[in-house]
């Protein structure tokens, strides 16, 4: 099964094109403008593009930061119509969809709170909405708090690089908030599975354990290392971790990663 994956320089990217035996790659910016290439002969596009991680808070200008959350999504959809071979469409969302919402169930209805979590399900939306319209299967894969590989962006990569380096953690609400951790790998698992049962339209993508950093932090105090923190006030979701009652027919999450586990290894060797 041929695979095309948009957003080239995403993480997840990269892992499933070291797993998936016949995929490619090609950047947002490069779908944006041309849509797919014109040789693509792909049975499976996967849409890993959106606002780069650093930018998220930049809104500035307005338009550039729709278009790249949005229009990429769209130029590649418009695409797929034109090419006879492509018969689905995954696309990466994000747990932030659920808002506040301590179940996280595919079937609950989305919550979205904020700018990024509204755009995550308007993608959503208009890939599902399209790809019914022209008859080709899709899949939305909402994304919990992945870390692992070349993460350098996630809160377990900050600790892991504090913890290292020695250096001070700014933390929010003290890293009291309650969050579900999935390693890379476990999610490249998780879309290897969904690329052979294209009856999936939405599944969460998480280890189904709730985590708080300052859990984290006190774990590798247990084991000797102490990460100096300061602490910021700001509005944030209490707890969100995913049901994964329907990723458990697919993998079995059981078996992956702890996030705990992961630290004290990335740190203590």
């Amino acid at each position: 099964m041929k695979v095309l994956i948009v957003g080239q320089r995403s993480n997840l990217t990269r892992h499933l094109l070291a797993a998936l035996d016949d995929a490619t790659a090609i950047s947002g910016a490069d779908a944006a403008r041309d849509g797919l290439p014109a040789d693509c002969d792909a049975e499976v596009v996967v849409i890993n593009a959106f606002q780069p991680a650093s930018a998220l808070g930049d809104v500035r200008q307005p338009t550039a930061y729709v278009e790249r959350s949005l229009g990429v999504t769209a130029r590649v959809l418009e695409s797929c119509r034109d090419h006879a071979t492509v018969r689905r469409v995954l696309y990466t969302s994000s747990a932030s969809v659920y808002g506040d919402n301590v179940e996280c169930r595919e079937t609950d209805p989305p919550r979205a709170a904020g700018l990024h979590a509204a755009l995550k399900l308007a993608n959503e939306c208009l890939v599902q909405r399209f790809c019914d319209e022209i008859g080709v299967a899709s899949t939305v894969v909402r994304l919990f708090n992945m870390y692992g590989g070349d993460d350098t962006f996630s809160i377990v990569s900050k600790i892991v690089a504090a913890a290292r380096s020695g250096t001070s953690l700014t933390l929010a609400n003290e890293g009291n908030a309650v969050r579900d951790f999935v390693h890379v790998d476990d999610t490249v698992r998780v879309y290897r599975a969904l690329l052979a049962d294209p009856s999936v339209r939405v599944v969460n993508a998480a280890s189904g354990v709730g985590v708080s950093v300052r859990n984290i932090l006190t774990n590798l105090e247990l084991h000797g290392v102490r990460v100096p923190t300061t602490s910021i006030r700001r509005p944030e979701i209490r707890i969100s971790t995913a049901n994964v009652e329907r990723m458990g027919a697919l993998v079995d999450p059981s078996t992956f990663v702890s996030v705990q586990d992961h630290v004290i290894r990335e740190v203590l060797g």
